[in-house]
């Protein structure tokens, strides 16, 4: 193992620092949850059938 003195590692760290990282368009990525924790069920019928089932059931209860 070689071992390096420590004004070679910080003039490594100096080059690091340098390095400019160009601009990489389209990534932006936003920072949030796509989905999230509710207490209801996820809508996976029409909306129009969903309709029509509340009006002849009424609202699903909560499930938290």
């Amino acid at each position: 193992m070689k071992i390096y003195s420590s004004k070679s590692l910080q003039n490594l760290l100096e080059l690091i620092s340098q390095k400019v990282i160009g601009n990489r368009a389209g990534r932006i990525e936003p920072r949030l949850l796509k989905k999230r924790c509710n207490a209801y069920k996820l809508l996976t019928v029409p909306r129009d059938v969903a309709r029509a089932e509340v009006v002849k059931n009424g609202h699903y209860k909560k499930m938290k």
